[in-house]
């Protein structure tokens, strides 16, 4: 009896409960329990406290785990891809790659008009493109951070193959937003841009409703990946994850704007003192192209840690405690 009883002891098992018996299935990944909070909401200090310690937790969860910086540059290469393709079908379409500049104005005639089928095909093409990779690292980023968490060890090929299992749903996802930014892009035309209020009133309007979508699904992927829901359940389950943690999302992105304006004033002080009082035109064109690629750099690994925050956001919402990895604790058995 003695030792049934050491036994079940270190085993966390009782022969009357059927929930231990759930760890005999081998998960693929930490999925959080139900959130016990009644209403999601734990007092306005409180919860500022755990979005800046989501915030920072994230950035020491990068640097516990260097690995994950491969997401960054995988993630740069698709906002390059993103930025290129785009730049040239509008050079291609005999607009200024620059509105309200002369820069590049495009071809002598134009071999692409705006608005035609084949620019909308290939608008959406591309957009389609980068928009899926974008989700599919994102859906890799999750599973990798989500098993570290668990305690297991996770290399980037091991986030890239458990995304795989959510390809059709993320392609579907991505193809939805790829709509969206289609028909964005055809009111972005250079007449547009540059006449009467109401136009740009209409189009800030819509970068702003796009803003709001992006926010309110910000929870469609890990819904996805964590909980193996379809897309229209993640959908709707974002929207009522976003009611439970709307003030750390809020917190988090005021502090990494911050950081990134830090950062940005703290990069000009080089380019000031340096570059400017020296009279060399080489030494400022070569510190300005340094600081546009520190820019960059900050931007894909940026990116990264964004991907950390909502699984960390999305946990802190499923659970109402703040998950082990944000508190410098590498693994957290709570949600395996």
């Amino acid at each position: 009896m003695h030792l049934a009883q050491t036994i079940r002891k270190y085993l966390a098992w009782c022969p009357n409960s059927d929930v231990r018996l759930s760890r005999t299935a081998p998960p693929a990944l930490a999925t959080p329990p139900v959130n016990t909070r009644p209403d999601g909401r734990a007092g306005k200090p409180g919860r500022i406290n755990g979005g800046i310690r989501l915030a920072t937790g994230s950035i020491r969860f990068l640097i516990r785990n260097l690995q994950l910086l491969w997401f960054s540059l995988l993630a740069g290469l698709v906002m390059i891809f993103s930025l290129v393709s785009g730049l040239y079908l509008q050079f291609l379409s005999g607009m200024p790659l620059f509105t309200g500049t002369t820069l590049a104005a495009g071809p002598a005639a134009v071999i692409i008009e705006q608005g035609s089928l084949l620019w909308i095909a290939l608008t959406f093409i591309t957009s389609l493109i980068s928009t899926f990779l974008t989700y599919y690292l994102l859906a890799a980023l999750i599973a990798c951070v989500s098993l570290l968490h668990s305690g297991r060890t996770a290399a980037v090929r091991d986030g890239l193959a458990q995304a795989g299992h959510y390809r059709g749903p993320l392609f579907r996802w991505a193809a939805a937003w790829a709509l969206i930014g289609t028909l964005f892009s055809s009111f972005m035309t250079p007449s547009a841009m540059t006449s009467v209020p109401q136009n740009l009133g209409l189009i800030y309007s819509i970068m702003a409703v796009m803003a709001c979508l992006y926010v309110l699904t910000l929870f469609v992927v890990p819904l996805l990946v964590l909980a193996n829901k379809d897309l229209v359940t993640a959908v709707t389950g974002s929207l009522s994850l976003l009611r439970t943690v709307w003030a750390e999302v809020i917190v988090c992105f005021v502090i990494y704007i911050f950081m990134a304006f830090a950062v940005l004033l703290t990069s000009l002080v080089p380019m000031i003192a340096i570059a400017f009082p020296s009279g060399s035109a080489s030494a400022a064109v070569a510190v300005v192209v340094a600081y546009m690629l520190v820019m960059l750099l900050l931007i894909f690994i940026g990116s990264t840690i964004l991907g950390i925050t909502i699984t960390g956001l999305y946990f802190y919402g499923k659970t109402g405690t703040l998950p082990a990895m944000f508190d410098g604790k590498q693994t957290g058995t709570e949600y395996a």
